[in-house]
């Protein structure tokens, strides 16, 4: 015995070392980040956008088109400063709400500048775009007093209110300089803002930068102070702390970020999702004015030719001005994809957690089971991953823990084959001759439950049986008597594993079946009672099968106990069974013998009862009874079947009437037995009407 203790220890104990290995692998790898699971959770995170529930952009904006249609009408680009200034009186006069320019304007025209100027201040509603530069190449040939002028041009756009919180934050990735538009448009505009946007390492556009901190303070981007336009230009408060920036607050929405103040662009669909019109088809008199109504329109080039293009996770040829459309968008409804700075740390402990669970289960496990919990578990996750980001909004990371569990499943798999296949063969070849064969498994996981004996637990047992099973015996083929039992075994059975249920043995056509054992489980008693229902339903279904097929009708009748019981592996030093004995099982059988004398389908002791009570609503309590072989009367309740009656209104009459039986009043009694039996057909209530009439 003590050769077979040390193999199962061994077989366990390296698995497990290796386990924890790799979990701590896979953990550093998530914190130093690794290429290829970095890109492969960036992709499943594109498939999860482009599975997002829809939701349509609002018209609150719109798209001006620079695209083939108006460069072929007004010019190539870039266009004069008076055609630019043209566009801006037409949206001025078809009432645009915010007029936002997603190009430059650094480079001055001449006296053209003064047109464009004067369009810009009398529509009083323009945002114009800057750009920071964050390589050193970018700003080495700006000198000092171009640089200061820049500053000088934007120093009162930044944000206005900063909250911080803790110690100094951390400013890292601040621009080396900035390009912004000429002083006199700058001044006429309502508002500039930035409209830097970087994309992932896979060149995948996919975060919002929505403040740049700059020269010690904070510069919105362009987007924000479009939507600040909108909102009836509401101040814009910025939440920070030591690590760097928390949230932006716009327009009474709080907009929460990461350290670097970026956002997870939320796409709405592929390209021309918002209303887009070309810039030429303002010029024409057929032109609907009542698209740009009070709308925010975005001034930008979706001509391929001119070079704004950008790779979402939609296409990747997705119009920059559109990206910006759909920012703006999502900072009104505040629905960013989130990835807060305490996801992080739970993905983190997630890793942690499964690793270390996994590790130290599995080498327990066969390897159907094992297979088995490791893809639910993967489906869990996923599924939950999937259902945070399509319902929440949260980006929880994927790769890294499915990675996880394949690896522990092959890894743990590979080492219990190399270290224990052939000794677990050599097992079960010895011991299959002297045990079931559902219990071989059972005893190469815990050599212990060889030996002979058993435990005193808490367990629940359920006894079913077959009414009027002898009369049909003597009315049936015997090949058709076996065909009906065995149909009606099968799916009964099927109900006791559905619910964890040990199948201890058949009795011909009686059931006996255990809860909590071998597996321990508190919700014993509630799985028994829920697999009598099932039971129940179950039988229904075949009574219409054979009804169907004018074959006999097999009704049953169900017992359930709880309470303390031997379990364990019964019988001789070379043959036994895994199994429980005790009282408690005896009561069981004798319940179940109850249903005939009161015409119900499922009885329960009042010890299950004390258990269920908050699991169950349709119980009833039917009696206290005294049993065959038990001094003491027990008191029973029926435990009712779905659809057994239309309603359960009458349980307080029922009630009521067997108070009075049991006090004496038998008049009041019959009555309301009487009508029970009536109304509803109660056979409990037939049963006390019949004791009262032997009563006399």
């Amino acid at each position: 015995m003590s050769r077979l203790q040390n193999i199962a220890k061994s077989r366990l104990f390296t698995p497990k070392l290796l386990g924890i290995g790799l979990t701590l692998l896979v953990l550093l790898l998530y914190i130093v980040g690794n290429p290829l699971l970095d890109t492969l959770e960036l992709k499943t995170y594109d498939m999860r956008v482009l599975n997002l529930a829809s939701a349509p952009p609002d018209e609150k904006i719109a798209i001006a088109a620079i695209d083939e249609k108006s460069l072929a009408a007004l010019g190539r680009w870039p266009w004069s400063r008076d055609t630019v200034a043209r566009v801006v009186e037409r949206l001025d006069e078809f009432g645009a709400r915010v007029i936002v320019f997603d190009v430059l304007f650094s480079e001055s025209e001449g006296a053209a500048d003064e047109r464009l100027r004067r369009a810009i201040a009398k529509s009083g509603r323009t945002v114009l775009s800057i750009a920071f530069l964050f390589d050193e190449d970018e700003t080495k040939h700006v000198d000092m007093e171009r640089a200061r002028t820049a500053f000088a041009t934007i120093d009162k756009q930044e944000v206005p209110i900063v909250r911080h919180r803790g110690d100094q934050p951390v400013r890292t990735g601040e621009p080396k300089g900035v390009i912004v538009n000429l002083p006199p448009l700058q001044a006429a505009a309502k508002y500039a803002g930035h409209f830097n946007i970087g994309p992932d390492r896979d060149g995948t556009l996919r975060w919002a930068t929505l403040v740049v901190p700059y020269r010690d303070r904070y510069f919105p981007s362009g987007d924000v102070q479009a939507a600040r336009a909108l909102t009836n230009d509401s101040e814009l408060t910025l939440h920070t702390d030591s690590d760097g920036v928390n949230a932006l607050v716009v327009g009474g929405q709080t907009i929460a970020s990461d350290n670097h103040g970026r956002a997870l662009i939320r796409y709405y669909g592929p390209e021309r999702s918002f209303t887009t019109f070309s810039i030429a088809d303002m010029f024409d008199p057929r032109f609907d004015a009542r698209v740009l109504k009070d709308r925010i329109v975005l001034i930008g080039a979706t001509a391929k030719g001119i070079g704004d293009i950008r790779v979402t996770p939609y296409s990747p040829a997705f119009p920059g001005v559109e990206v910006r459309a759909t920012i703006i968008q999502n900072i009104l409804r505040n629905d960013f994809i989130r990835h807060p700075g305490w996801m992080a740390g739970l993905e983190m402990a997630l890793l942690l957690i499964l690793g270390i669970a996994l590790s130290l289960i599995l080498p327990r496990l066969n390897l159907t089971t094992a297979s088995a919990l490791v893809a639910a578990l993967a489906a869990v996750y996923l599924i939950g991953g999937f259902y945070l980001f399509t319902l929440q909004h949260l980006w929880l990371n994927l790769i890294y823990p499915t990675f996880l569990l394949v690896l522990l499943f092959v890894s743990t798999t590979l080492v219990q084959y190399f270290l224990t296949d052939t000794e677990r063969r050599r097992i079960k070849s010895a011991f299959q001759h002297y045990v079931p064969a559902k219990l071989v498994d059972e005893i190469t996981q815990n050599i212990e439950s060889l030996k002979l004996g058993g435990e005193k637990r808490e367990l629940t047992v359920l006894f079913s049986d077959v009414r009027g099973f002898t009369t049909l015996a003597e009315t049936l083929e015997p090949e058709e008597l076996v065909r009906l039992l065995n149909m009606y075994l099968t799916r009964m059975t099927a109900q006791v594993f559905r619910h964890d249920g040990l199948l201890d043995k058949y009795m011909g056509d009686a059931i006996m079946a255990v809860y909590g054992a071998p597996i321990p489980r508190p919700d014993h008693a509630v799985a028994a009672c829920h697999t009598a229902l099932d039971m129940v339903r179950e039988l229904r279904a075949l009574q219409q099968q054979w009804q169907n097929e004018q074959r006999p009708m097999l009704d049953i009748g169900i017992g359930i106990n709880t309470g303390p019981m031997i379990v364990g592996n019964m019988g001789s030093e070379d043959r036994f069974d895994y199994t429980v004995i005790g009282d408690a099982v005896n009561l069981g059988s004798r319940i179940e013998h109850l249903n005939k004398r009161y015409g119900t389908h499922v009885i329960i002791s009042e010890f299950t009862y004390n258990q269920v009570r908050d699991a169950f609503q349709a119980v009833r309590e039917i009696d206290v009874a005294r049993v065959r072989g038990r001094e003491a009367p027990v008191r029973v309740y029926e435990l009712i079947p779905d659809d057994e009656y239309p309603n359960l209104d009458w349980l307080e009459d029922f009630a009521r009437a067997r108070d009075c039986f049991h006090r004496g009043d038998a008049a009041k009694a019959r009555g309301l037995f009487d009508q029970l039996v009536k109304a509803v057909n109660d056979p409990v209530s037939r049963y006390y009407l019949e004791r009262i009439q032997a009563r006399g």
